[in-house]
């Protein structure tokens, strides 16, 4: 299967390349599309460009998505093994973790969790601490606001989008206050996601507090229906760079 693939704008992450979870969901389409059903590692290898035609070509168990000589992402049959850990059924949100006023913040206008996007345009999934004693130490969760805009015609949200939530939540978790990319994100979905009450997303790190500090950051994901049962869950890694590269 090849066919050609334009990400608009709609779906960034930074200001000038797409949000990483979504273009994982694109990738991840491709393979479901060439006949697999199953988990999906994908990896992006560079920026995924906005309002730009590239190619996408899958086969039933490897999926790669290219910009002429450029592989932006591939992606591949997994197996997640990813504990998910009990989550509260009431979380109480206390706001963002604390982080330096010279910190980096996320974007503004980011497809997932982009504070200035409304609901419809972007997710709306700004996820905050999960305080409280159901609350796992370092748990990041948010509410998910349904939009028929992300459903099809029977009520469905597309998996790209299910994709793209299970992206950012992961950021706040493990790597909040720096600059970093989405390098690979391995995902799981159990079930389809339905409109009518709120989903829930959350997020956790998967990284040793006594371990030495590196640039990569792993986290833990995870898409919560409005009856309380898992839809989706997913294992990501976060790359830390230079904040210039990221630069609007």
């Amino acid at each position: 299967m090849h066919q050609s693939v334009i990400i608009g704008r709609q779906f960034n992450g930074p200001p000038k390349s797409a949000n990483g979870g979504y273009a994982s969901g694109v990738l991840a389409t491709g393979l479901k599309q060439a006949g697999y059903n199953g988990a999906v590692e994908a990896s992006l290898h560079a920026p995924p460009p906005l309002d730009h035609a590239m190619q996408l070509g899958a086969t039933v168990d490897t999926a790669l998505l290219s910009d002429d000589d450029t592989k932006v992402g591939t992606a591949k049959a997994a197996t997640l093994s990813l504990e998910v850990p009990t989550l509260p059924s009431a979380p109480k949100f206390v706001g963002a973790p604390k982080i330096g006023k010279d910190a980096f913040r996320p974007f503004d206008q980011c497809f997932v969790c982009g504070g200035a996007r409304h609901a419809g345009d972007g997710l709306c999934i700004e996820a905050q601490v999960v305080d409280g004693p159901e609350g796992k130490p370092g748990l990041m969760g948010a509410p998910w606001q349904l939009h028929q805009n992300f459903a099809d015609e029977n009520g469905e949200i597309d998996p790209a989008y299910i994709w793209s939530a299970l992206d950012c939540p992961g950021y706040f978790a493990c790597a909040y206050g720096e600059a970093a990319l989405l390098g690979r994100l391995t995902a799981d979905i159990f079930k389809p996601l339905k409109l009518g009450g709120d989903a829930m997303v959350y997020g956790w790190s998967l990284d040793d507090p006594g371990a030495p500090k590196s640039r990569k950051r792993r986290c833990g994901t995870a898409v919560i229906d409005a009856n309380g049962e898992l839809v989706a869950k997913a294992e990501g890694l976060w790359i830390t760079i230079d904040p210039a590269r990221l630069a609007g």
